[in-house]
């Protein structure tokens, strides 16, 4: 009875935990409330902070052990989130844990990279820890657990309540909408689906002989510079019927043989970098599932005999212009762990606004093509992102450029855009002729794709005006998605594209190849066969079962990182 009471005595007072304990759920409410949207994302977000409030009431008894044990969870998520987006432009995700998990050596590199902030994040949590063991100590258990139980029923249904109407993440809710702690709770549903299929690369069951990496190249010629150009939001107003537009035009969207050659991508209005994945490595963003808009970010370091990798095997130095920061969604990270190596983003370029002119990003390379021909017999590659092309179409760019735009009574927006594309279409001219005649002794194979439908043409497509990129989906095999690509060649022939209707973006990368007549390893045969067998499709291949295999076959080789 004497220790009983002593115990009471150096306990904390039941009125003053009490008062604690709603001092900072009402702060962890307050946090919540400016930081986590509103409407169903704020209800889930609380939801599931007030399951973990009320589970670990269950486990404890200690009201304010509870409370603050979620302020702590809370506030390593958060702090782990911002950390990990300053380093790779993605916030925290639950595939991150379970990356941890397999892969160690991730963990260990993040630490060495980011070994300050690391240290930081360690003290925290030490202090919290140290924190919550006097709190647990010195708390009186004196909650019922009858009452913590249905506190978490409560809160249990309410979040799977507001779940079913939280809207769509869309491209970039991972990137840079801020809801660090709603997106990291409902990113555990997409990775139990990961989990569920074996990892992020869906793949068939035993298909044969893994296509392993290939042995060196070997040119037996001078091979040409290539250039790859990122036609930002292009694609050609041929494809809508009915559509009134100056047809000076369409020759820009044709291919050394003279003909318009269709590509299907796999988004429509934004998030470029999932057309960009699959032309560069060679696969469907469709293979990864609900996790497609994070293949940069969780495939960096795990693909090999992508396009530029081959090309630099080849002894080709490998260049990327890009309009935005190198940090701009783990950018830098992703292109140099696929043979990237040099990097002109914004701030080595000098462009002030993103959208700037197309012929800006073809001055800079020009300038760089130029400082290496004088010193070096070694072929460029060169990946070129464009600008000029892409959304507001409220507002006309350039004012003071006279082009055509659309025919009286169209559109506003539509005949914004087409005004883009004479712009476009200018600039490329220009940069044709630049090339002619600084280089006249160089040899040239220029690719040029669209990576998806503007916003304007959802008005041409049939979709709802006020609809966004973000809220759009439609199905793969979609008229929606099927832009352009177009291979030509200055003082040099490159082989015609094969004469294929309509062909998948996975599939570009192996055109490029074999227009710049580089040794093709034997994934991208293989490639060549199923574009063949699948008349163009990858995803939406009739035999889909083919690509299953022949995604095994790149999983067991290697040459795709699984897991």
């Amino acid at each position: 009875m004497k220790e009983r009471n002593a115990r009471r005595a150096s306990s904390l007072p039941v009125w003053l935990s009490a008062i604690l304990s709603a001092a900072s759920l009402g702060a962890l409410g307050g946090w919540l409330w400016f930081n986590e949207g509103s409407g169903a994302t704020l209800a889930f977000a609380s939801a599931v902070t007030g399951v973990v409030v009320a589970a670990v009431a269950i486990m404890s008894r200690r009201p304010l052990f509870a409370a603050l044990s979620a302020c702590a969870l809370v506030g390593a998520v958060v702090a782990v989130a911002r950390l990990k987006r300053a380093a790779d432009g993605m916030v925290l995700h639950a595939w991150d844990l379970v990356q941890l998990l397999v892969s160690p050596g991730d963990m260990s590199a993040a630490m060495r990279e980011h070994a300050g902030a690391w240290l930081a994040c360690g003290a925290a949590a030490l202090v919290a820890g140290a924190l919550l063991a006097l709190v647990f100590r010195f708390e009186r258990p004196v909650l019922p657990r009858p009452v913590a139980a249905g506190a978490t029923a409560l809160c249990a249904a309410v979040a799977a309540f507001s779940a079913g109407r939280l809207p769509d993440p869309g491209h970039t809710q991972y990137f840079w909408d801020g809801l660090y702690l709603s997106a990291f709770y409902r990113s555990f549903g997409e990775t139990t689906e990961a989990v569920w299929r074996g990892g992020l690369f869906e793949r068939g069951g035993a298909a044969g002989a893994p296509l392993s990496p290939a042995a060196a190249c070997s040119l037996a010629a001078r091979p040409p510079h290539v250039l790859l150009i990122h036609e930002e939001s292009v694609t050609p107003p041929s494809l809508f019927p009915g559509l009134e537009y100056d047809h000076s035009l369409d020759p820009f969207f044709r291919s050394e043989d003279g003909l318009l050659h269709r590509l299907r991508v796999e988004t429509y209005g934004g998030a470029s970098w999932l057309t960009q994945f699959s032309v560069l490595a060679g696969v469907s963003a469709h293979a990864f599932g609900s996790m497609k808009n994070f293949v940069q970010p969780f495939m960096t370091g795990r693909l090999k005999e992508t396009v530029p990798q081959i090309l630099a095997g080849c002894g080709y130095r490998n260049m990327m212009f890009t309009a935005w920061p190198k940090q701009f969604m783990g950018v830098a990270r992703f292109y140099e762990s696929i043979g990237i190596r040099e990097i002109f983003d914004q701030k080595a370029q000098g462009n002030v606004n993103e959208n700037e002119r197309d012929r800006f990003f073809f001055g800079n390379a020009l300038r760089e093509i130029a400082r290496h021909v004088e010193v070096s017999r070694q072929p460029l590659f060169l990946f070129i992102e464009t600008m000029s092309a892409h959304w507001p179409y409220d507002v006309t760019y350039e004012p003071g450029v006279d082009v055509p735009g659309g025919a009286p009574g169209e559109f506003p927006e539509v005949h914004e855009y087409l005004r883009r594309l004479a712009m476009v279409k200018m600039d490329d001219d220009w940069l044709r002729a630049e090339l002619a005649r600084r280089f006249p002794s160089e040899a040239f194979l220029i690719v040029r794709y669209g990576d998806h439908h503007p916003m304007a043409t959802r008005l041409l497509d049939g979709l709802p005006e006020e609809i966004v990129a973000e809220s759009v989906h439609l199905p793969p095999d979609s008229p929606a998605f099927t832009t352009f690509y177009a291979v030509n060649g200055l003082g040099y022939a490159p082989p015609p594209p094969p004469a294929v209707d309509l062909l998948d973006a996975a599939y570009l990368g192996a055109i490029l190849l074999q227009a710049a007549r580089a040794p093709l390893p034997a994934s991208w045969r293989e490639r060549l066969d199923l574009m063949r067998s699948c008349g163009g499709s990858y995803w939406t291949c009739p035999d889909h079962e083919k690509i299953l295999a022949f995604q095994r076959r790149l999983a067991d080789g290697g040459l795709v990182g699984a897991r």
